[in-house]
């Protein structure tokens, strides 16, 4: 059970970020899946799902821009920097995206979606791999109309029990959603994925995943398998 407090938004005037930690890996979902990356994890979250496994507020410290920049080049002088949380749109990190993209880095943001993101220039082309992409893995029952407009993809974990017939979950790591935890607006066009929960349970998984193969196949949405977990990565 995720005990870990819900923290409201906030903002500095200096451009300092709470920072949970930093590493290097490879990135195991959404658009960039199979990816090394340099991992940016924000401290803090506005939500509080009970079937949260990750630690994002023990050990924070904070941080800038420019010396998270030299962080970054001491794991990869180039490619994917992923910002995850908690939730990081909770902090205005846009300095830091600047300083990113103007070093040459391409920049992925998880996110719950239900907060406002702030005003930039993100991409919707991942692809291109170049610049800044929002993914939407919604977690509530609602996101904020904005992240329609900005984010590149949709990204949900589904179990065998509690999944709609439009092959989508009913609710995300437990949390609280009604009447279900939030889809793509009508007429999304843009890439949803759909990967299994890992239950820790040989079994259950079996199950989660012939559910999530069943929704892709129905649906149309792409199947991704959590790889970091499948090479026993971070």
């Amino acid at each position: 059970m995720n005990l870990q407090p819900i923290e409201k938004r906030i903002r500095r005037a200096d451009g300092m970020l709470s920072i949970h930690s930093i590493f290097h890996t490879i990135q195991g979902e959404g658009p960039f899946c199979g990816t090394p990356s340099v991992f940016i994890r924000l401290a803090g979250c506005n939500l509080q799902c009970p079937g949260c496994d990750t630690d994002y507020t023990s050990n924070r410290f904070d941080a800038g821009p420019q010396a998270l920049l030299e962080r970054v080049r001491e794991h990869q002088s180039r490619g994917l920097v992923v910002i995850t949380g908690g939730e990081p749109f909770r902090q205005d990190f846009s300095k830091l995206l600047n300083v990113l993209t103007d070093a040459g880095y391409y920049v992925q943001i998880e996110s719950n979606g239900t907060l406002e993101p702030f005003d930039y220039p993100y991409s919707t082309m991942p692809d291109l791999r170049v610049g800044v992409y929002v993914v939407c893995s919604p977690k509530a029952g609602k996101v904020h109309p904005k992240m329609n407009d900005v984010s590149c993809c949709f990204k949900y974990v589904v179990a065998h029990d509690s999944i709609h017939e439009d092959g989508l979950p009913l609710r995300a790591l437990e949390h609280r959603a009604s009447p279900y935890v939030a889809r793509p607006p009508q007429g999304w066009h843009r890439p949803i994925y759909v990967q299994p929960m890992d239950a820790k349970d040989p079994d259950v998984n079996g199950k989660n995943l012939r559910a999530a193969i069943a929704s892709c196949m129905a649906h149309g949405y792409i199947l991704q398998l959590q790889v970091h977990k499948l090479i026993n990565m971070e």
